[in-house]
């Protein structure tokens, strides 16, 4: 008897620390930045709009041979007339059948390019999309990054105050110690706790965010890591500056936006105009096969089936006066291209100087980031010094408090300046329509730490 319930608590507890196992398993998200990404593009609004959008322009163009379709119908109709004056007149009639109709005219070659242009175009803002959300949530992913280490910072700076209260306390009781000392040391440790506490819900309002920009639903049972590092900054590397500038107008995706409405905006004046400048040939035909007409009075009965054939040329000649909507319809179109071509030229300028600017701020990061690592160092070695020194009396707390304040301040201006670099290479290469990873001279996937 005691071993069945020995081996049956056994069972359960096992049972119970293998369900444990499997629903902590279940909870647990560990994101990277590609992961993120893959989320994003699956989920994220915007991508999910442009989808519907890039289908319908794909749906009207991959149809345009509908506009060669004619119009076809068919109809009954049954009627009844008499004349009021002739009482001896009385005729019902019945016919069913059916007609077509079709209208060509010289714009329709232009409509139909407007159309696969306007598909084009869409295709490539779509892809735009993508590679905007991308950009955008790989920055998010390593801001998330630089939060978690103000978090770790914030906490090592507890362990700290913590670890310089229990030296100040043992030295006041050995009477090494002043009790100002001791108040300010105990100071120190109670404001850092909520300085963690104010970390970390920054870092966790900002992860709950980013969970719902890439579409996944936060719950607290959710255990989220993340893997990754702002080390990656490392990796940035802009082999040639000059040619990325030469070649940046021709690459950037807002240039080419701007050319494809251009393109679509000339057909559609093209196509306009034609219709309102140019004949129109009109072709129609109806057959009726059920024909029947009954004289009610005299009993005579009728059938006529009967076809016809008709085919025109239609020319609007009041489109051809001088202020007629028609011309102010084909100006309008012609004020629309040229704003574009001035928002063309303009925009070449911008993406010019944008690209330099990003260059010069990539360039400054880089040398920037060089200094904070020596100065991490530089602060470090000279908080290991003080410690020392305070710990065998030789330095007071305010020194010790003062170097530990300057190691924690180089060490996040170095974090913030990785995220800084890594963030504004995402930008070049956004604005450049390069694959992520492209300035980062590597084959590994961004989101990959070293």
């Amino acid at each position: 008897m005691k071993r069945c319930l020995i081996a049956g608590l056994f069972f359960l507890i096992t049972a119970t620390l293998f369900s444990e196992t499997v629903q902590n398993e279940k909870t647990k998200l560990v994101l990277t930045a590609d992961s993120s990404v893959e989320y994003a593009l699956k989920n994220h609004i915007d991508v999910k709009t442009q989808a519907i959008t890039t289908e319908q322009v794909r749906r009207e163009y991959a149809h345009s041979w509908n506009n060669v379709l004619p119009s076809i119908s068919v109809a009954a109709t049954g009627s009844e007339s008499r004349v009021t004056e002739d009482a001896d007149t009385d005729t019902l009639g019945l016919q069913a059948g059916i007609t077509a109709s079709l209208s060509l005219n010289l714009g329709l070659a232009s409509k139909i390019k407007s159309l696969k242009s306007e598909y084009e175009a869409g295709k490539a803002t779509y892809e735009d999309t993508l590679r905007a959300t991308e950009t955008a949530v790989r920055q998010s992913f390593y801001n998330l990054l630089y939060l978690k280490e103000k978090v770790e910072s914030a906490k090592t700076t507890l362990e700290s105050y913590q670890r310089q209260y229990d030296q100040t306390s043992a030295k006041a009781k050995r009477g090494v110690a002043s009790e100002l000392d001791l108040l300010q040391a105990q100071v120190n440790l109670e404001t850092a706790k909520p300085d963690v506490d104010s970390a970390e819900n920054t870092y966790q309002n900002s992860l709950v965010s980013f969970l719902n920009t890439i579409g996944v639903e936060f719950s607290p049972e959710l255990e989220v890591e993340l893997s990754g590092s702002l080390d990656y900054a490392e990796k940035a590397q802009i082999l040639d500056s000059h040619e990325i500038v030469n070649t940046c107008v021709e690459k950037s995706s807002e240039v080419r936006a701007l050319e494809d409405k251009i393109r679509t905006a000339e057909y559609s004046r093209t196509s306009t105009a034609a219709g309102l400048y140019f004949p129109t040939l009109n072709a129609s035909a109806s057959a009726y096969p059920f024909n029947y007409q009954n004289e009610k009075i005299s009993g005579t009965e009728t059938k006529t089936p009967n076809w016809s054939v008709s085919l025109g040329l239609s020319l609007p000649l009041d489109s051809w006066l001088p202020g007629s909507s028609a011309c102010d319809s084909v100006a309008e179109l012609d004020d629309t291209i040229k704003t574009y071509k001035l928002q063309l030229e303009d925009k070449k300028k911008t993406v010019r100087t944008e690209v330099i600017e990003k260059l010069k701020d990539i360039e400054l990061s880089q040398k920037t980031l060089e200094a904070r690592k020596m100065n991490v160092q530089l602060a470090k070695r000279s908080y290991e010094m003080t410690e020392d020194a305070y710990s065998r009396g030789t330095k007071d707390l305010l020194t010790l408090q003062s170097a530990l304040d300057t190691l924690q301040t180089a060490e996040l201006q170095l974090r913030e300046e990785q995220y800084t670099l890594i963030s504004n290479v995402l930008d070049l290469e956004n604005t450049l329509s390069l694959p992520s990873g492209t300035l980062f001279n590597t084959t590994e996937t961004a989101g990959k730490a070293e």
